[in-house]
């Protein structure tokens, strides 16, 4: 009798110390797990508000013309910053594969504003947006690239276009301060 007690026990115990080990893996894996969520940008949805000026793409009448917007989501962004206005143009969807995860295209008219707001894939850590304007000022930024964590700083994110320029909307400038 007490040897089946005593088998009983040493049972119970190699239990409760499997279960044990177990507990620790589970609190340990969920620590991970909430670094990991404190640490990384966490954005489910991509918010973009694009605002045209009237004079935007104009042609050599001086006439404004809509434009195509490419909002593209990448895991990386060198190779969107190596590619020409050319090339994104032509092949973008195959220049841009190895680090593409999502692509939209967007008509931006003269005077005009459209809100874009698409789910963020998981895996993008940049938003890359070409504007393909008629005639690209070699001059002017006809592509932009935001860190994905830019949509913790604003939601939603706000670029303007005028001539033939992209450019990131700031936060209203503060009235200079009176003088003395």
């Amino acid at each position: 009798m007490k040897r089946q007690i005593l088998n009983r026990c040493t049972v119970l115990g190699a239990v409760l110390l499997l279960a044990g080990c177990g507990v620790g893996q589970a609190v340990r894996d969920g620590t991970v797990e909430a670094a990991k969520w404190a640490f990384t940008t966490q954005v489910k949805t991509m918010n973009l508000d694009l605002t045209s000026r009237a004079a935007l793409n104009t042609n050599g009448a001086g006439q404004s013309l809509s434009t195509v917007v490419r909002v593209y989501q990448l895991k990386a962004p060198q190779t969107f910053e190596q590619l020409s206005y050319a090339q994104l143009q032509a092949n973008d969807l195959e220049s841009l594969k190895p680090d593409l995860l999502a692509s939209k295209d967007v008509v931006l008219r003269p005077d005009a504003s459209v809100s874009l707001s698409e789910p963020m894939h998981a895996d993008t850590e940049y938003v890359g947006v070409v504007a393909l304007f008629r005639s690209p000022d070699k001059e002017a930024v006809w592509k932009l690239l935001l860190p994905k964590k830019q949509w913790k700083k604003t939601d939603p994110v706000k670029i303007e276009m005028r001539g033939s320029t992209l450019q990131l909307a700031t936060a209203a400038a503060e009235p200079p301060a009176a003088a003395a």
